[in-house]
């Protein structure tokens, strides 16, 4: 449920200015964390770079060519959903038959829902066919590679455990 300014009794708790100093800390501590993020990000539109909320609902993905491709021309068509300085969220479709390179990352673990479609995912030396609902990780330095059986949608998370998440990002994909 929405709250809007026409109920200032079920916010007024929450937006008081009499709320303990350490409250107000905390929460302005917690804010900071994607606040302080001033972009750019690649594949993020620049008016959500710093926000708490957004509106990722109303934004189309762009194809990303990452810098580990041999072969393919964008595999993958990417919107970023959130960035803080330890990690990037995005949504990514894959169409049928799409394969990326078998790659490995050195600097951040990626967990990942299956949102969409089926994928075969190649991690370390096991191999796994992802449905709809489910959930995998690949660790920091594990060589992955996925490709896609139907067409797909997933939502990952890349958790960067040393910071620099928006530099190595934009290295990442070229932005």
């Amino acid at each position: 449920m929405t709250t809007t300014a026409k109920s200032p009794a079920k916010n007024s708790a929450r937006h008081s200015p009499k709320a303990p100093a350490g409250s107000r800390a905390r929460k302005s501590a917690r804010q900071a964390i994607v606040t302080a993020v001033t972009g750019p990000v690649a594949f993020m539109h620049p008016d959500d770079v710093g926000r708490l909320v957004v509106p990722a609902s109303r934004r189309k993905g762009t194809k990303v060519q990452p810098n580990y491709s041999v072969m393919e021309d964008g595999v993958d068509t990417v919107k970023v959903l959130m960035a803080t300085d330890t990690l990037i969220a995005f949504e990514a479709f894959r169409p049928k038959g799409a394969v990326d390179t078998a790659h490995q990352h050195p600097d951040h673990h990626s967990m990942v829902y299956q949102k969409r479609g089926r994928t075969r995912m190649r991690i370390g030396d096991e191999t796994f066919v992802i449905k709809a609902g489910d959930s995998y990780f690949h660790p920091m330095g594990v060589v992955h590679q996925h490709e896609a059986l139907e067409d797909s949608i997933r939502i990952e998370t890349k958790i960067y455990p040393r910071g620099g998440a928006i530099k190595s990002w934009n290295r990442l994909v070229g932005g």
